[in-house]
């Protein structure tokens, strides 16, 4: 088989939590007293770190952001465990690629709140390795994530094969010079993504199979 690892995103790849982060930023806009969230815009940041898809979302300038990241994390625990659903068949295809190879997540959200979801959601067991945002220097579309984990699974990027939803995604495993997947049901359309030049584009979770000639 080509790929030794498969580095997947969370959010709009594993799991729809769009509904939680929506949610959690209209508690924030109420809370500080703001008349509307930009969802449009929130959903096209999602995958960049929280800050700026909380500064986005809400239009805050960078001195407003800190207590509405506090406030957004607060909120997000008390939703999200609720409204946060694996897409159809995740769990089945990642107890079928386990066997074949090692599995990673890299995600823009904080390792606490990552492993905590993944406990959750019941898919904890198949990853060897997991880096949310505290774990690099770099966010997205930086490589820092893909690049940790090929050195703690002593992989090379040629054995790696990057799957996401977002051109932040494709970009972070493309800049680790990794194979890339791009998963079209998530947060950035079709055209998107096509315009960044993944190696495969697929329509539903399980063809990632097919990626890995399994």
């Amino acid at each position: 088989m080509k790929y030794k690892l498969v580095v997947f995103d969370f959010d709009g790849t594993l799991a729809d939590s769009e509904a939680s982060i929506m949610e959690s930023l209209q508690l924030v806009a109420w809370h500080l007293g703001l008349s509307w969230v930009d969802q449009a815009a929130a959903r096209q940041s999602i995958g960049l770190p929280l800050r700026r898809t909380i500064e986005i979302g809400l239009g805050l300038c960078p001195e407003e952001a800190p207590e509405a990241v506090d406030l957004y994390r607060k909120y997000y625990h008390e939703v999200a465990f609720d409204s946060t659903h694996l897409f159809p068949g995740v769990n089945e295809t990642l107890e079928r690629l386990r066997p074949a190879c090692l599995l990673a997540v890299a995600s823009g959200k904080s390792s606490r709140g990552l492993l905590s979801m993944m406990q959750h959601l019941g898919i904890s067991e198949y990853f060897s390795f997991v880096a949310g945002a505290q774990d690099v220097q770099q966010p997205k579309p930086a490589p820092d994530m893909v690049l940790l984990a090929l050195a703690r699974l002593n992989i090379s990027a040629h054995e790696c094969l990057v799957v996401g939803d977002t051109v932040y995604d494709i970009e972070m495993g493309q800049r680790a010079f990794a194979d890339t997947c791009a998963v079209t049901y998530g947060n950035h359309s079709l055209d998107q993504l096509r315009r960044i030049n993944p190696t495969f584009i697929i329509d539903v979770f399980p063809h990632v199979v097919n990626c890995l000639e399994l």
